[in-house]
């Protein structure tokens, strides 16, 4: 036993000194491999609780079967039937597609005569006044241009967004199980919100050209009533005189008329 050993130690040393040592002893730190350890648990945890997860959802969608009892047919978006109309047939035209110059518009209303310099003679509350009823008529008509064109621009945009729903919709049911990964329903969560985005923006926007409409209305009232107004002041400012003068004008006629 011991010469065994004494040979061991001989070649063990013949080899060292042939050789150059090359291997290094490891140095472990204790406190950085048991935290090692612990966050490789950690993570062999959270891959567990992801795999039961999944297994989950693929025992629940199973359990669903087939989708397409869920597909939802389009609601059709209504457009005026321009062939049933003889003399609406340019505006209802734009009310389908668009009208973004207005052409349309102008060509089914009355038209209105530019004034070029108005009240030359009149007084400056005359001309004023001549002013903003002339306002008024360019205000109804810039609102109800816009709103018929954006009706119409939405219309064509439904179509667009009909066809981004339908494609939303055969991907959600899809059978395939690469559609409904991990990151294909993420991205079906965002795609559905960009879809709402768009439909809340057309919501905005024909929102917009309705207030728009109330204030085209809003001012109109709201001129008439102060003309009235206006009227019914005038008369209680100057009616005495007014009758005054009209009493002294009648009597001097009476009395200055003579039978021809």
């Amino acid at each position: 036993m011991a010469r065994r050993l004494f040979l061991i130690g001989v070649v063990t040393a013949a080899l060292s000194v042939a050789t150059p040592a090359r291997a290094q002893i490891p140095v472990i730190d204790g406190a950085h491999l048991a935290q090692a350890i612990l966050i490789a648990q950690r993570v062999q945890r959270h891959l567990d609780e992801l795999r039961a997860q999944y297994r989950t959802i693929v025992r629940m969608g199973r359990a669903l079967g087939a989708m397409d009892h869920y597909r939802v047919p389009d609601v059709g978006v209504a457009r005026h039937d321009v062939a049933r109309w003889s003399h609406a047939t340019t505006l209802l035209n734009a009310l389908n597609s668009g009208d973004a110059a207005g052409t349309a518009y102008l060509a089914s209303v009355l038209p209105l005569e530019r004034p070029g310099v108005p009240g030359n003679g009149l007084p400056s509350a005359a001309r004023q006044t001549f002013e903003r009823q002339y306002a008024t008529i360019e205000m109804s008509d810039s609102v109800a241009m816009m709103a018929g064109h954006q009706v119409g621009a939405l219309r064509v945009y439904q179509d667009v967004l009909r066809d981004a729903v339908r494609e939303f919709e055969a991907d959600v049911l899809s059978p395939l199980l690469q559609y409904h990964e991990m990151t294909a329903i993420l991205d079906k969560i965002a795609g559905g919100e960009l879809l709402t985005v768009r439909q809340d923006m057309a919501h905005n926007q024909l929102l917009s050209h309705a207030l728009e409409q109330l204030l085209a209305r809003g001012k109109r009232q709201r001129d008439t009533e102060a003309a009235s107004m206006n009227m019914q002041l005038a008369t209680w400012r100057h009616g005495r005189a007014a009758s005054e003068a009209m009493a002294a004008g009648n009597g001097d006629a009476l009395r200055t008329w003579r039978q021809p």
